[in-house]
Order: structure tokens, then sequence, then C-alpha cells
């Protein structure tokens, strides 16, 4: 898949392409997700360069600071 904003549903795996695997953004990414720490409703296969949702999240388990509301106002330009 190739669109950034993709609806995964429970049961998804999500695989990084061979090709990308070296990539220095996606390194990045996985071991800033490492030290940040995995939610319980992600499973990560870092060796594999997979991940598998598990449960999608309740607000309750996000913790990163969203203002929801300016993402409804953004969309429903």
């Amino acid at each position: 898949m190739n669109i950034p904003s993709f609806r995964v549903k429970p049961g998804d795996k999500v695989v990084v392409r061979e090709g990308s695997r070296k990539m220095a953004r996606i390194n990045s990414a996985l071991d800033s997700a490492e030290r940040r720490g995995i939610p319980s409703w992600l499973e990560l296969q870092r060796e594999q360069f997979t991940g598998t949702v598990k449960a999608m999240p309740v607000r309750e388990e996000i913790t990163l600071p969203i203002q929801e509301q300016l993402i409804v106002e953004f969309y429903s330009r």
C-alpha cells in the first residue's frame, strides 16, 4: 500500500517492502517507536519489518497530544 491515510482494521498486517528496509527514515522511525514504547493495540516484529493491528485504539490509549477537533476541521474543508 502506498497511501498514508489507508485505514487498517484489527488483524491487518503491515509489511515494509524489501527494498525499503535499508532506508534510514524507516529504521529511524522503528527505533523511535521502540524508544517511545509500542502501544498495546499494535504488535511489532522488528526483525521482519512487520506490524500487526491487534485492536483499534481507544482514546485513553493514545498518549500523544492530539486535538481531534482540528483534524475534523481540516478534513471537512
